[in-house]
């Protein structure tokens, strides 16, 4: 493989960016049609043509990137969250014994604190004392809960990982078709 002199690579350092520049200064020219429709091109294709007198391009220039905080190194560690008392803490979904039916096992989950969760918090769910899932929101889809009574609890969590509140658990039935027991035709009566 043969390598380039370094005069043809001068030599495309000199004219590559006039090159690349020249579409960007490119004359653009603008001619009715008989039938009376507007054409442009960048070279006149009909007697007539003019050029076209266009906006200038727009530009953008980005803003400098902000200084850095020679105190920011130490942020590293997040400051710690101001001690929050949540008001409440309760289940909005599911309600103290709702019976709820659905075959894929499917548990919607909806949690009520005052004040809103606050920076830093997570929220832990539980299923009959078991933890089914934690993050940043009131809300979670429990998916194929077996059926049968279950009873679902909530704690909120700070940044150390201490609870800082907990909602009381909600008891509430789950109901899925079985093979077992097939759906009775409906009565149509006779």
């Amino acid at each position: 493989m043969r390598r380039a002199s370094p005069l043809v690579a001068l030599l495309l350092a000199a004219v590559l960016p006039f090159a690349l520049a020249g579409p960007a200064n490119a004359k653009i020219y603008k001619w009715v049609m008989p039938d009376g429709s507007i054409q442009y091109s960048d070279r006149p294709q009909e007697e007539g043509a003019k050029e076209a007198e266009l906006p200038p391009l727009q530009l953008y220039t980005a803003p400098p990137p902000p200084a850095e905080d020679p105190q920011s190194e130490d942020d590293d560690v997040a400051a710690p969250a101001e001690a929050v008392d949540y008001t409440t803490v309760e289940f909005v979904s599911p309600k103290a014994g709702e019976v709820i039916r659905d075959n894929g096992g499917t548990v919607n989950v909806q949690l009520k604190l005052e004040p809103a969760l606050q920076s830093g918090h997570t929220v832990e769910i539980s299923l009959d004392g078991k933890p089914v899932g934690s993050g940043k929101g009131t809300s979670a889809s429990l998916t194929n809960v077996d059926r049968g009574s279950h009873t679902v609890s909530a704690v909120v969590k700070n940044a150390d990982g201490a609870t800082v509140a907990s909602a009381p658990g909600v008891s509430f039935e789950l109901k899925r078709a079985s093979r077992l027991l097939p759906a009775r035709p409906a009565n149509t009566g006779g």
